[in-house]
């Protein structure tokens, strides 16, 4: 009884270590088909860029998943707006540069250069993408630059 008992319970560690370390793994970066990413990630990027420039938040939500939505509201987006044009400036349309991109779990994250007229070290953007159940959504944007930062 007590063999059996010990063997159980060396199969049940063994499981658990199995799943931690697959938990683990999938929690770091792993590669991703760039040209693929690319497809979808340089115009969606592009557009949230010319939006923020441009004030309009129809044109800067329409990518984004229901919960990007809630989180990034009108009211947001007024506020990130006035903050770039005092902070960093200018947007300057198709200065983009693709970084990398890499994968984390279930997304999918595009990194990108952009140059704006009153920050001479450009800006980076982290656009993190999801696919659940259809075609590529935004579900995170991140942004920053020393000037922003300040």
């Amino acid at each position: 009884m007590r063999v059996k008992a010990s063997r159980i319970i060396i199969v049940l560690i063994v499981a658990l270590a199995a799943v931690g370390g697959a938990a683990y793994w999938l929690s770091l970066p792993q590669p991703v088909d760039e040209a693929s990413l690319r497809i979808y990630s340089d115009p969606m990027t592009e557009n949230v860029l010319l939006a923020i420039e441009n004030g309009n938040y129809t044109e800067f939500s329409r990518d984004f998943d229901d919960a990007m939505k809630n989180a990034l509201n009108l009211a947001s987006f007024q506020q990130l707006a006035s903050r770039f044009d005092s902070k960093i400036g200018d947007y300057v349309p198709g200065s983009k540069s693709f970084v990398k991109g890499e994968r984390v779990g279930e997304f999918i994250i595009a990194y990108y250069k952009a140059n704006y007229t009153n920050e001479p070290a450009g800006v980076t953007v982290k656009v993190v993408f999801t696919s659940v159940n259809g075609p590529a959504k935004i579900t995170g944007l991140w942004f920053s630059s020393p000037k922003l930062a300040s």
